[in-house]
């Protein structure tokens, strides 16, 4: 089958089409006319992807369903469902294009860590949890993800009476007044930051005409983070073959996991008990060196209340210094509804 750039919303695939098509035409796969290639070329990577799933009864998804919703491989369903069957009669998944299938018991069983882990502190063991299993597959690692002299920002609800709170009270509260937070746990203060005074806005709930006051801090050292945005192209690392697909995948369900609980938002009637879990894992990120051997310096994770945001917390609060200190009103909200 002869098919285009066109039929993909991943870049790489897209690329690999553009670099390598041999002759001009109508694409098989989309309809659109350019420069093609036979899609024989890519079956190697997608044998070892349809080979990660098997039948599920469980399920309510195909394998188009799930590639499509997890991993953005095609540039519509309709493409999907007929590269995929194209693959499937060269090779044997032991499925068809229609039978609903999840990831493989075994893939499921390891990304099911992070879900254990979280019954273990949260039911049967605070502070003694064995994270060894949790520990075995090096799931996290440090690297330099913020520099000297970048900066980020914070928001608080300015009290009334007050034009704009001071530089110097803009940070982590004393120790004795740290509350329980997602990261952090009663009595232990991190600094939250965000990469934007608007993402700001949102993880401090701001409602209709708060007044906030918005710090603007300055990142003092190059700094070391964990990073819970894991953003792996499943072609391009296929490719590279240093690491098995399988393990990519599951590192990826892993990291995704933990952020999504890193970045929910506690709710109003919800327990701090939920915070435990996370708590847990950014003591565990403490003592993840990175490639210069330092520890990490902090976690960095998407925003949920604000799409294209991002949140750092830091462990030091002498990591950033609040440089100046703006007011802002919230003059305007939006509410979806869903």
């Amino acid at each position: 089958m002869k098919i285009c750039g066109d039929c993909f919303l991943d870049e790489e695939l897209r690329s690999e089409v553009n670099a390598n098509a041999d002759a001009d035409g109508v694409c098989e796969a989309c309809g659109s006319s350019g420069k093609l290639m036979d899609f024989c070329e890519f079956q190697s990577f997608f044998e070892a992807l349809l080979s990660l799933f098997s039948i599920s009864s469980k399920s309510d998804k195909t394998i188009a369903n799930i590639i499509q919703d997890e991993w953005h491989l095609f540039k519509e369903m309709a493409v999907a469902t007929k590269l995929l069957s194209e693959a499937m009669a060269k090779f044997n998944p032991g499925y068809s294009i229609n039978d609903k299938v999840d990831y493989t018991i075994d893939i499921q069983e390891r990304v099911a860590v992070w879900d254990r882990l979280k019954t273990s502190v949260k039911e049967n063991s605070r502070f003694f949890t064995n994270m060894d299993e949790f520990a075995k597959y090096n799931y996290l690692t440090a690297g330099k993800s913020l520099y000297a002299g970048q900066q980020l920002y914070r928001s608080r609800v300015t009290p009334v009476g007050q034009k704009k709170i001071k530089c110097e009270k803009m940070g982590c509260p004393p120790k004795e007044l740290a509350i329980a937070g997602r990261a952090n746990p009663v009595g232990i203060p991190y600094l939250y930051l965000s990469d934007s005074a608007k993402t700001t806005y949102f993880e401090v709930r701001a409602v209709y005409l708060d007044k906030l006051s918005v710090g603007t801090f300055r990142i003092e050292r190059d700094l070391t983070l964990i990073d819970f945005v894991y953003d792996v192209n499943l072609f391009l690392s296929y490719n590279d073959g240093g690491v098995p697909l399988k393990e990519i995948v599951i590192k990826k369900k892993v990291i995704d996991a933990i952020s999504a609980d890193l970045s929910r938002p506690l709710r109003r009637y919800d327990s701090e008990i939920e915070y435990v879990p996370t708590q847990l894992i950014c003591e565990y990120c403490k003592d993840i060196p990175g490639a210069d051997g330092s520890t990490a310096d902090g976690i960095t994770f998407e925003s949920s209340l604000h799409k294209g945001g991002r949140n750092y917390v830091l462990f030091d609060e002498a990591a950033a210094k609040c440089i100046r200190v703006e007011s802002h009103e919230i003059t305007r909200i939006d509410i979806d509804r869903k």
